[in-house]
C-alpha cells in the first residue's frame, strides 16, 4: 500500500478554497499511485473559525463535502481521510474525520477527547474544542480494500487506551490527524512513535502546518511501521514530512505484516486484570 501524508495550511472558514487545494493534492497523490491520502484535523475549514463553525459544519454522510470527495475518490481510485466539523443536530457539532474510497463513503470518527488546557504560547483559538464541539464516543474500525483502518484525532493520541482499543478491535493500521500548534511539538511527537511501538501497529500521522491567523502549526507528519522483526525493534520510522511547509510525503506500507509481534509480544502479554484494575482506579477519581 502506498500512502500520502498531505500537510496543508487551511484558509480559515474558506471551505471551498480548502476543498480545491485538497482536491489538487488528491490528484497529485493519485498520479503517484497512492492508495490512501490523509489530510489533517479540520483541514476542510481551518481550526480558528469561531462561531462560523456552526455555519460550516456539515451532516455526515449527506453533506456536500462528503459527496465532493466521494466523487474524487471514485474517479481517481483512491481512499481519502480528512478532518471536518460535523453537524449532528442543529447546534450540536463534532470535530470529526471522514473516510471515502473508490466505492464511496466508508465511515467517520468523532474526536473522543477535547482539550481544555491552555498556555500563554498557544495563541488565540489554539484549543477551541470545548467551546464548539461535543465529545465523541466509541471508535470504529472500518474494513476497506487496503485494510482495516482506525483513526484518532489530535488529543486522542495522548490516550494510549484509545489506540489500544482500535488495535484490539482488529485495525491493520492506525491513522492520526491533528491541528497541533508549535508549542506542542516536543510533547506530541514522541507519542506517535509510542502508539506504534506499544501496539506493534503501523501508524500514519499528519498535522496542520504553517500559520493560520495567530496560530503556528508544527507539521512534522510521519509514518511508522509496526516494527523491524529482524532487529526486534517495534515502531520503525519510514517517512517524515517537513516541519514548516505544505506538501505530500509518501510511504510504502504492508499493513498486514505483523511479523514483529511474535518477537515483541506486547499484545500477547496483556491481561484482563490490567483493565479491571484500571477501571477500578479510574472509578476512584469520579
Amino acid at each position: 500500500m502506498k500512502v500520502a501524508i498531505a500537510q496543508i495550511t487551511p484558509k480559515t472558514s474558506e471551505k471551498l478554497a480548502n476543498r480545491e487545494k485538497m482536491a489538487n493534492y488528491v490528484e497529485e497523490a493519485a498520479r503517484a499511485s497512492a492508495d490512501l491520502i490523509v489530510f489533517p484535523e479540520l483541514a476542510l475549514t481551518g481550526y480558528n473559525c469561531g462561531d462560523c463553525f456552526f455555519e460550516l459544519a456539515e451532516k455526515i454522510p449527506s453533506g456536500e463535502s462528503i459527496q465532493f470527495f466521494e466523487k474524487l475518490a471514485q474517479d481517481l481510485n483512491i481512499h481519502i481521510i480528512w478532518g471536518m466539523p460535523e453537524m449532528s443536530l442543529p447546534g450540536v457539532l463534532y470535530n470529526a474525520a471522514a473516510l471515502v474510497g473508490p466505492d464511496g463513503y466508508i465511515g467517520s470518527w468523532r474526536k473522543n477527547t477535547l482539550p481544555g488546557h491552555a498556555t500563554d504560547k498557544a495563541g488565540p483559538g489554539a484549543f477551541p474544542d470545548r467551546r464548539f464541539f461535543k465529545n465523541g464516543s466509541g471508535l470504529e474500525v472500518f474494513d476497506t480494500k487496503i485494510g482495516r483502518i482506525g483513526c484518532l484525532i489530535c488529543y486522542d493520541i495522548f490516550f494510549p487506551e484509545l489506540a489500544r482499543l482500535l488495535t484490539l478491535k482488529g485495525a491493520d493500521f492506525l491513522v492520526g490527524i491533528s491541528g497541533s500548534p508549535a508549542f506542542e511539538k516536543d510533547i506530541f511527537e514522541p507519542l506517535i512513535q509510542a502508539r506504534a511501538m506499544e501496539n506493534t501497529i503501523d501508524f500514519v500521522y499528519t498535522n496542520l502546518v504553517g500559520h493560520e491567523d495567530e496560530t503556528t502549526y508544527w507539521g512534522g507528519g510521519c509514518v511508522y511501521t509496526a516494527g523491524d522483526a529482524a532487529r526486534k525493534v517495534p515502531g520503525k520510522l519510514i517517512a517524515k514530512a517537513d516541519y514548516k511547509t505544505e506538501g505530500l510525503t509518501f510511504a510504502e506500507l504492508d499493513p498486514y505484516d505483523k511479523s514483529i509481534r511474535p518477537v515483541f509480544p506486547v499484545l500477547r502479554d496483556l491481561k484482563n486484570e490490567m483493565y479491571q484494575e484500571l477501571r477500578k482506579a479510574h472509578g476512584k477519581l469520579a
